[in-house]
């Protein structure tokens, strides 16, 4: 968000127009934000957790594409390589919500989820408490708070250029930003609209 500001702006637009400033996002409202769905989308295509996800093993030997695969064999799937296809994703390594939008605004069917959680009986288990998850925290970050730069002892932005750390999983190294309320969004105010959505 600190390197796209026009992404949380239009998020932050559309959050507004349907819902106002006196309450938060909650699940009923997902279908009617798109431009929330495509931000997680992109979130999860981007910079996927697991790049080579989980490790598989054949059930009984195949063959794919004219390569014979024994009965047994460690299988990893690409994660990484699925996310950075430049025909399917062109600019891949920029962040661009709107890849997972039509000229309309509606959703596309290209949703990372569909590889990033994994495939058939090994498939993440819990992938819909991590997708709602994720999506309840994009949506009330979004809601409540604005991104920027942080300031150099000249006073010049501190634009982060994005740094991973690799392991088993993926995860930002940290980085300067300033992350402060939405001028409409106070302690008070914060405690009503919460108080209100009970």
């Amino acid at each position: 968000m600190v390197q796209n500001p026009h992404v949380w702006k239009r998020a932050q637009a559309e959050i507004d127009a349907f819902l106002g400033i006196d309450r938060l996002p909650d699940f009923d409202d997902r279908p009617f934000l798109p431009y929330v769905e495509a931000i997680l989308r992109e979130t999860l295509r981007w910079q996927p957790v697991t790049p080579l996800g989980a490790m598989h093993a054949t059930t009984s030997s195949d063959i794919y594409k004219g390569f014979y695969i024994p009965k047994g064999t460690t299988v990893v799937q690409n994660v990484w390589a699925m996310s950075r296809d430049e025909a399917r994703y062109p600019n891949a390594e920029q962040f661009i919500p709107e890849r997972s939008l039509t000229a309309e605004g509606t959703l596309t069917d290209d949703n990372p989820a569909k590889y990033v959680f994994g495939f058939g009986r090994r498939i993440c288990p819990g992938r819909h408490t991590a997708d709602a998850s994720l999506w309840s925290a994009i949506a009330t970050t979004l809601a409540t708070l604005d991104f920027s730069a942080t300031k150099d002892t000249e006073g010049k932005d501190i634009i982060p250029q994005p740094k991973y750390l690799s392991g088993l999983a993926r995860h930002p190294e940290i980085f300067p930003c300033r992350i402060s309320p939405r001028s409409h969004i106070s302690k008070a105010s914060l405690e009503r609209i919460l108080a209100s959505d009970g």
